[in-house]
C-alpha cells in the first residue's frame, strides 16, 4: 500500500514539448550567423589591407606632385587601417627645397591621414571624408634681396581633381602632361600643432607655433565654418574664425562673418584669398572704431612698428589692409587717435590726437628701412620726459634769466604739434611747434628709426611773460632779434637718450652775428650742454 502511495506522490518528469524544438534551433542559427559575421569582419580587417595596393601613392601621386612643384617629395611609410575608421596614413612626409636651397626642407609633416569611406575602398575607389595633417612644419627663407625660397613656385599649379567632375562624351584622351591627382578636397580638414619658421639671413629667426586649423562641411555650394589659431612670440594666442565660401573655378576663398581675436581685441575681417592653386593673392581688410589703443600698440610693438617703452590708452579708430601676392605682400595701417593718453619714457607724455598712416611692404632689408608713411599729431597738456634733454633746457633757461619754476615750465607744453613722413629708415619731421607758458618753439629735422638718432633744428622764442624777466640776463642780450624778442636757434643731434644741444651756427650767421661772438657763444653752449 505504501509503495503505491509513493508512486502516486512522486513528481512528474518535465519533458520538452515538441513545439519548443524549433525555437531553440532558430536561436542557434542566429548565433552561428552572428559569429560568422564577426569572423568575417575580423578577416576583412586583417586581410583587406594586404590586398590594397598602397604603393599607388608613391608610384602615381608623388611623381605628379614632384613634376608640378619641381621639388623632390618623400614619404616614409604608407599604411592602411580599418579601425577605428578606415584610413590611409602617410608618415614622415617631406617636400624638399629647390636646388637654390639644398640644405633646407621646405615642408615636413609627422603624419598625413586620409580618412576613407569603407565600401568604396573595398571596390578599389578612394573617397576621402577627412584630411588630417599632424605636426606640419614649413620653413620659409628670405634672401637679402627680399626673394623667398618659394618664389620658384609662382605660376605652378597643383593639379587636383575637381569635385563631382563629369566626363564629356567623345572627349579626347588626356595626355600625360595633363594628369591630375585623383583626389578631391574632402568635406572636413584639420591641421594639428603646426609650425611656421621664418628666417632672414643675418636676422634672428621667428617661429609661429601651435598652428591649428579646423574646417567643417567644405563645399563649393554654400559657406562653411572654420577656425584657425596660432601662437606668436610676445602675444597671446591669435585666432581667426567664421565662414568661408569657395569658388572652385577661380580657386578663391571669400571670408564671411569673420572675427580676428588678438591681444584682447576682437576685430571684424573681410576679403578674399584667390589663385590658391598657384601663388595666392591676398585681399584682406579689417576696420573697427573705437578700439583700445593699448592693445593695438602692444601688437604693433611686437612687430617693431611702435616703441616698446611707450604706454598708450584710450579710444582710437583702426583700419588695416593686407594685399598683394603672397610673395610680395603689403600691410597698410591707418590709426585715428581721439585724445588718447600717451606716456613715453624717451619723448613725452600728454593727450594725443591726430592721424597716422604706415605701410610695410614685404621685401629685403630691415623693418625700419622698409617702413613708409606719414602723420599729423597734436599733443596737449603734457611735458617732455627725456630726462637728459630736460636738464639741458632748464640750464639754458636759468642762464638767460628765468627762475627755476619758469625753467620747469619750459619743459611742459600746452600744445605740441608735428607733421612727419616715414621713408628709407628715417622719420622726417617737417614741422614741430611747441607752446608753453615760457616759450614758443618751431623747427624740424630727422630721426633714424633704427637706434633713434636726432638731427633737429629748433628756434625757441621766449613768451612776453618770460621776456620781462629774461631780458635782464647778460646772456639774453646776444639773442634779441630786430623785434626785441629773445630767439635762440638750437641744433639738437645725437642719440635720443642723450642728445647734444648746440647753437645753430648757420642761423646765427644769417642774423649777422660776428664770427668771434659765434665762437664765444658756441664754446659757452658746449660747456653748458656737454653730455653727462
Amino acid at each position: 500500500m505504501a509503495l503505491s502511495n509513493d508512486t502516486e506522490t512522486a513528481p512528474p518528469l518535465s519533458l520538452p514539448t515538441p513545439s519548443a524544438w524549433p525555437i531553440s534551433s532558430a536561436v542557434k542559427k542566429v548565433l552561428w550567423i552572428g559569429l560568422g559575421f564577426v569572423v568575417f569582419l575580423i578577416a576583412v580587417i586583417f586581410m583587406v589591407p594586404a590586398f590594397v595596393d598602397l604603393g599607388i601613392f608613391k608610384r602615381t601621386y608623388l611623381p605628379i606632385i614632384e613634376e608640378a612643384l619641381h621639388r623632390r617629395v618623400d614619404v616614409g611609410e604608407v599604411r592602411l587601417s580599418l579601425i577605428p575608421t578606415s584610413s590611409i596614413r602617410l608618415s614622415s612626409l617631406k617636400v624638399f627645397d629647390s636646388p637654390a636651397f639644398p640644405d633646407n626642407t621646405f615642408f615636413a609633416a609627422q603624419q598625413l591621414q586620409l580618412r576613407l569611406k569603407l565600401w568604396p575602398l573595398l571596390r578599389g575607389h578612394l573617397e576621402v571624408t577627412e584630411f588630417v595633417l599632424e605636426k606640419p612644419v614649413i620653413n620659409l627663407l628670405k634672401q637679402p634681396d627680399g626673394t623667398f625660397n618659394y618664389a620658384d613656385l609662382a605660376g605652378k599649379e597643383i593639379p587636383l581633381a575637381k569635385k563631382n567632375g563629369r566626363k564629356k562624351k567623345n572627349a579626347p584622351p588626356k595626355s600625360q602632361e595633363s594628369a591630375v591627382i585623383p583626389l578631391a578636397l574632402p568635406a572636413r580638414m584639420r591641421i594639428k600643432d603646426g609650425q611656421l619658421n621664418f628666417e632672414t639671413k643675418g636676422q634672428k629667426p621667428v617661429s609661429i607655433n601651435g598652428i591649428d586649423l579646423s574646417l567643417q562641411e567644405f563645399s563649393g555650394d554654400h559657406p562653411f565654418p572654420y577656425r584657425a589659431s596660432f601662437s606668436y612670440p610676445g602675444l597671446k594666442t591669435i585666432s581667426l574664425e567664421g565662414f568661408l565660401s569657395y569658388q572652385e573655378t577661380q580657386a578663391t576663398l571669400n571670408l564671411k562673418q569673420n572675427r580676428l581675436k588678438v591681444q584682447d581685441l576682437n576685430l571684424p575681417v573681410e576679403g578674399s584669398l584667390s589663385h590658391l592653386s598657384t601663388v595666392p593673392l591676398v585681399n584682406l581688410s579689417l576696420a573697427s572704431d573705437p578700439v583700445d589703443a593699448k592693445s593695438v600698440f602692444q601688437v604693433l610693438s611686437v612687430f617693431g612698428l611702435a616703441p616698446r617703452d611707450t604706454e598708450i590708452s584710450g579710444p582710437m579708430g583702426l583700419h588695416m589692409t593686407v594685399t598683394g601676392p603672397s610673395n610680395n605682400l603689403a600691410t597698410q595701417i591707418r590709426g585715428l587717435f581721439k585724445d588718447v593718453k600717451v606716456n613715453g619714457k624717451r619723448a613725452l607724455k600728454g593727450n594725443l590726437s591726430g592721424e597716422v598712416f604706415i605701410k610695410l611692404p614685404l621685401g629685403g632689408g630691415s623693418v625700419s628701412r622698409r617702413l613708409q608713411g606719414n602723420g599729423a599729431l597734436v599733443a596737449r597738456d603734457g611735458e617732455l620726459t627725456n630726462v637728459d634733454l630736460i636738464k639741458k633746457i632748464q640750464r639754458v633757461t636759468g642762464m638767460i634769466g628765468l627762475s627755476k619754476e619758469q625753467g620747469r615750465e619750459a619743459t611742459t607744453f600746452k600744445t605740441l604739434e608735428t607733421e612727419f613722413t616715414l621713408a628709407g629708415g628715417f622719420a622726417d619731421f617737417r614741422r614741430i611747434h611747441l607752446i608753453n607758458p615760457q616759450m614758443e618753439a618751431n623747427g624740424g629735422g630727422t630721426m633714424t628709426l633704427n637706434q633713434p638718432t636726432l638731427d633737429m633744428a629748433i628756434e625757441t622764442a621766449l613768451s612776453g611773460l618770460a621776456l620781462s624777466r629774461a631780458g635782464r640776463g647778460r646772456t639774453a642780450t646776444f639773442f634779441k632779434d630786430s623785434q626785441g624778442r629773445i630767439v635762440v636757434p638750437l641744433k639738437i643731434t645725437g642719440p635720443l637718450e642723450n642728445p647734444s644741444v648746440n647753437l645753430d651756427s648757420e642761423k646765427l650767421l644769417k642774423r649777422g652775428m660776428g664770427e668771434n661772438t659765434e665762437k664765444g657763444l658756441g664754446s659757452f653752449f658746449k660747456q653748458l650742454f656737454r653730455r653727462r
